[in-house]
């Protein structure tokens, strides 16, 4: 089967509004501005509603309670609304449980808006790289949804199949998944969003994160891939050795990674964690 077959079978995905693709759209115009972030918001209702009440949660302590998408962008700033609009947009659909592979609801969700934010950060913070730091966001939001796909698609008999490879060949998921169905998360997530009609800098960074592109010039998907390993990092064995061996040592080299930065990388992800926590509260 091809990443195209896994789609086509996928039917019943939580729609995502038109709203929240066409902001993802607006990131690939750097120019973009407040107006035009406005002008997609408030042709949702129910986006502009969840938003408003976000923002007017305890979590912001706003001295005034916001009322309109244009107040939330003036006080917040529309990175921040970004975060925000996306998270609730895509929420739905990313808060599912993933029995075919073992995951409760809500992992899924918190691993993506923990590399989200880390990719962010490393494009803010990376001279190795230019990237703009809300493209970086999104990618590393929806850098796994291609999970969401083959949770939907996979047999039990396959899913065994993923399994044993990984404990008794040593094969991490996305290799196993492309020993056994011939295709990985990586490349459907990758087939999901193009059929979404998203940007090519979203497309790269999802489709290779496990097969990142680091030279000649370091790509969008190897800011992901960086921020994809320390947000598997969180929580579990910390520091270099464990970084290095499980990130690619091109990335490593083309980002200028060395023990000093991933320290930092590492702080800003775990003080990230309450602003993930509050992005989970928001769908």
């Amino acid at each position: 089967m091809t990443a195209n077959d896994f789609v086509d079978k996928v039917k019943h995905l939580t729609p995502v509004s038109h709203a929240a693709l066409n902001l993802v759209g607006l990131l690939n115009n750097p120019t973009t501005g407040n107006d035009a972030i406005v002008y997609v918001l408030k042709f949702d209702n129910v986006l502009t509603a969840k938003l408003l009440r976000a923002c007017n949660s305890p979590f912001f302590g706003l001295d005034e309670p916001v009322s309109s998408v244009e107040q939330a962008v003036f006080l917040l700033g529309h990175q921040q609304i970004l975060h925000i609009a996306l998270s609730i947009a895509f929420s739905s659909i990313m808060n599912a449980p993933l029995p075919g592979h073992a995951a409760e609801a809500k992992e899924l969700w918190q691993h993506s808006l923990i590399t989200a934010l880390a990719a962010e950060n490393i494009a803010k913070n990376n001279t190795f790289i230019t990237a703009d730091a809300s493209v970086a966001f999104t990618a590393g939001l929806l850098h796994d949804i291609g999970n969401l796909v083959l949770n939907h698609t996979l047999t039990p008999d396959r899913v065994s199949a993923i399994q044993a490879r990984m404990a008794q060949g040593g094969l991490a998921r996305s290799a196993a998944e492309r020993a056994v169905l011939g295709v990985d998360h990586a490349e459907v997530g990758r087939c999901l969003l193009q059929s979404w009609r998203l940007p090519d800098k979203i497309l790269e960074a999802v489709g290779n994160h496990h097969q990142p592109v680091s030279q000649p010039q370091p790509q969008l998907s190897s800011l992901v891939h960086a921020a994809n390993c320390l947000a598997h990092q969180i929580g579990t064995d910390l520091g270099w050795e464990a970084f290095i061996g499980h990130a690619d040592p091109g990335v490593v080299k083309a980002l200028g990674i060395n023990p000093e930065m991933l320290d930092a990388l590492l702080i800003a992800a775990h003080d990230s964690m309450s602003q993930v926590q509050n992005l989970m509260k928001i769908g």
